[in-house]
């Protein structure tokens, strides 16, 4: 279209005259939008805890069981490595690098909402993407505590391993790694979160895997005076990250970038 006509064109449209308005219709358009905001005003707001249970009802069992699945899996796996579980050492292997698979099997659960791009649906709605962050994060911690729970009365049953050496070789890496991942949580973009937390699980369980037996400050410890500190002081951390993201975090304008 040449410059001139698309100007004759605004120019007719200009001179036209405005569309008239059915009153009748204008009004009960208002009507039906004071109805509706007096509506929105009279209905009952959820609390946090009647969303977690949501939650729980529509996407936490299904990751519960699948963390179900993995606690069966590792404990049929513990059968044929019999004979390599009468070695504390070696079992001390096993529990460090299961723990930090333990916490691997959320990742995925995490990331799942940057993966189909419900960013920006998410972070205008009731709750924002934080407090479903946080949701997810509470269902997480409820599956992982009956996963560890039970690796750890599977060891006492099928191993030699003292309890305290249990505790130890389950908590620790578990902490550690859950440490670094709430930090990257809360400071990186969901992309780089996933890439960098995956990294470092999988780089710390080759590290278990490979390291060897007999290395006493890991392998031959017993959750002692300053082993208890140490996991005392990651508890925390991981505590502080996870406030920071609660509070103080820009999670939300991490999610749409």
């Amino acid at each position: 279209m040449k410059k001139q006509d698309f100007e004759k064109k605004i120019k007719q449209s200009l001179r036209q005259s405005p569309a008239t308005v059915n009153k009748n219709h204008f009004e009960s358009t208002i009507l039906l939008a004071r109805a509706e905001a007096s509506r929105k005003q009279g209905r009952e707001r959820i609390s946090f805890t009647h969303f977690l249970a949501m939650q729980i009802k529509f996407i936490g069992w299904k990751f519960w069981v699948v963390q179900g699945c993995f606690l069966f899996v590792i404990s049929c796996m513990l059968f044929p490595f019999y004979e390599y579980m009468k070695n504390p050492q070696h079992m001390a292997k096993l529990l460090f690098c299961i723990s930090i698979l333990v916490f691997m099997t959320a990742l995925p659960f995490i990331y799942r909402s940057a993966h189909y791009q419900m960013q920006e649906i998410e972070s205008v709605t009731r709750f924002s993407s934080v407090k479903l962050l946080i949701a997810e994060l509470i269902v997480i911690g409820i599956g992982d505590i009956f996963m560890l729970s039970g690796i750890f009365f599977t060891a006492l049953i099928k191993t030699s391993l003292q309890a305290d050496s249990a505790i130890l070789y389950l908590c620790f890496p578990f902490l550690l790694v859950c440490g670094c991942c709430l930090f990257m949580l809360g400071h990186f973009t969901p992309k780089d979160f996933f890439i960098g937390s995956m990294g470092l699980c999988s780089f710390l369980v080759f590290v278990f895997a490979i390291a060897p037996a007999h290395y006493g400050f890991l392998f031959q410890q017993s959750f002692s005076v300053k082993w208890v500190i140490i996991c005392a002081l990651l508890t925390a951390f991981c505590t502080q990250q996870f406030r920071h993201i609660m509070y103080d975090s820009l999670y939300v304008e991490m999610q749409i970038i």
